[in-house]
């Protein structure tokens, strides 16, 4: 029988290293001959849900557009990858997502929205092995190269977003969850140090059967 493939995610506010550190973890995993699978969430490739979130955040102005509408289509879209998911990690392969359930649960949060329902529509999408939490204050980010490209990179709404996140990490819930938070003030290879210890742990350890979210899970 196969191993199952570890599903790893980083998560974290915009702009705080996840997609150079997801690029970096996929390289080093491939070059240790593991299977490896990035997947960027929102997959905005997705044939149902991807066309119409890459242009809500390529020309939306407003934050709070069709906030219960657009936090459907996200959650949404995380539901079309979940059987293509469960494929990959049942034949070996390693998936690293580049954000996941936390970031749709904070980002809607942050406007507003209530917590009962904004986690009732993820309860049963698969959980994963690990969370990595990038912990990046929201000035820090509000300095980076291209921010604000987009409707949500605005430093008074990251830092209601950080402020959920960091809070969803540190709940004592989803036991078989790793939730680890990780200074991403550091730079970018004393950072990858840690992510690719904390990986090669995950992916070396016997997995449990996949286990999905409930809803108390998240509340």
């Amino acid at each position: 029988m196969t191993k199952r493939g570890a599903f790893i995610v980083l998560e974290g506010i915009d702009r705080s290293g996840k997609t150079t550190q997801s690029q970096k973890l996929a390289e080093f995993l491939i070059n240790s001959n593991f299977k490896t699978h990035v997947r960027r969430i929102p997959d905005r490739d997705l044939p149902i849900t991807g066309k119409a979130i890459n242009e809500f955040l390529q020309t939306a102005t407003d934050i709070d557009q069709s906030k219960k509408t657009m936090h459907l289509v996200f959650s949404a879209n995380r539901w079309e990858m979940k059987e293509d998911l469960e494929r990959l990690l049942s034949e070996g392969v390693n998936v690293i997502a580049d954000r996941y359930v936390y970031s749709g649960i904070a980002y809607s949060l942050a406007k507003g929205l209530e917590k009962d329902w904004v986690v009732s529509v993820d309860e049963g999408l698969l959980a994963p092995d690990v969370i990595m939490f990038f912990d990046l204050s929201p000035a820090s980010a509000g300095n980076r190269s291209g921010y604000g490209d987009e409707v949500f990179e605005k430093v008074e709404f990251q830092q209601r977003v950080y402020s959920v996140m960091k809070g969803l990490m540190e709940q004592k819930k989803d036991d078989n969850v790793s939730k680890i938070i990780i200074n991403a003030e550091r730079d970018i290879d004393s950072i990858f140090n840690d992510v690719k210890t904390i990986a090669t742990q995950i992916i070396e350890k016997e997995k449990e059967p996949f286990r999905y979210f409930k809803k108390s899970d998240l509340i």
